[in-house]
C-alpha cells in the first residue's frame, strides 16, 4: 500500500500553535488527493512528542 491508499487520518497534537508547521509537511506526502483529516488537541504525548497520527488505508 501507498500513502495515496489512506482514506482517513486523525492528528493528535498537544500544541495547536504547530498546525502550519505540521500542515506544511503532510501536504509533501500526498500526490493527489488528501484523505480525510481531523486535527484534534491533546493532552501531552509519550516522551514530549509534538504530534501523533492514526490512519486508515483501503487497499482498490
Amino acid at each position: 500500500m501507498t500513502m495515496d491508499d489512506i482514506a482517513t487520518v486523525t492528528i493528535y497534537c498537544p500544541d495547536l500553535t504547530l498546525f502550519d508547521r505540521f500542515n506544511a509537511v503532510y501536504r509533501t506526502y500526498y500526490a493527489k488527493n488528501f484523505p480525510a483529516r481531523a486535527f484534534i488537541g491533546s493532552g501531552p504525548l509519550l516522551r514530549g512528542a509534538h504530534f501523533e497520527m492514526q490512519a486508515i488505508a483501503v487497499k482498490q
